[in-house]
């Protein structure tokens, strides 16, 4: 009767543990045929954005990690970055997971799944920031990243289970009470910050001829 009293506390103990975990959203735990057939999407997008295969040197994407770029010869993608395969996928699979972990938390559930539409405004400049471009194939993406929009806003807690308590964003800091021309450089400043996954492929197409995103 005690060794079965010792199993029944011991089973609502992990009960209540695993109630509390969160899921965690990560690409590249897709499965090795989405990732591939994902990576033929980013880079069929690349070559008709850049005019042709022939004219997107730089559109690659490695169904390993799905890291991926862009650049092409004689223009600038105008692709919007949240507009990209990869980019989008990785938005809508952090809100899968976002609305999974609304049944983890106490509170309004409902709420929750509201919060979650949100900060997930995939396929929008609302979205949050994919930190999957990179500049080489070889190179492993960052993945996590300040919760960010491409338009700089800050999004908070995007509840996919990855986490960002050590990252700092700075279109938001603790100099938030100085003047608004101070506060509008910050944000400016913040803008570009997002973009950084793509700037540096600029300076490589730079040093290769071509344009890059």
């Amino acid at each position: 009767m005690k060794f079965v009293n010792t199993v029944s506390t011991l089973f609502v103990a992990a009960s209540a543990v695993m109630a509390t975990d969160l899921a965690v959203w990560k690409i590249t735990d897709l499965d090795n045929g989405t990732r591939a057939n994902l990576c033929e999407q980013q880079i069929q997008t690349c070559q008709n954005n850049c005019g042709g295969a022939d004219q997107a040197p730089m559109a690659f994407c490695n169904p390993e990690t799905v890291g991926w770029g862009c650049g092409c010869k004689s223009n600038t993608p105008t692709f919007q970055s949240w507009n990209w395969p990869v980019p989008a996928r990785d938005c809508t699979g952090s809100l899968e997971i976002c609305k999974e972990n609304c049944g983890s938390e106490p509170g309004d559930r409902n709420q929750c799944y509201a919060d979650c539409s949100t900060s997930h405004q995939c396929n929008t400049e609302n979205a949050p920031v994919s930190y999957t471009n990179v500049t080489d194939p070889s190179v492993t993406p960052l993945y996590v990243g300040p919760a960010v929009s491409y338009n700089g806003t800050e999004l908070g807690d995007l509840n996919d289970g990855n986490d960002r308590s050590d990252l700092e964003d700075s279109s938001t800091n603790a100099e938030s009470e100085e003047d608004s021309s101070s506060s509008t450089d910050t944000k400016s400043e913040a803008g570009s910050l997002v973009k950084s996954a793509g700037i540096v492929l600029f300076a490589i197409a730079a040093a290769v001829g071509v344009s890059a995103f």
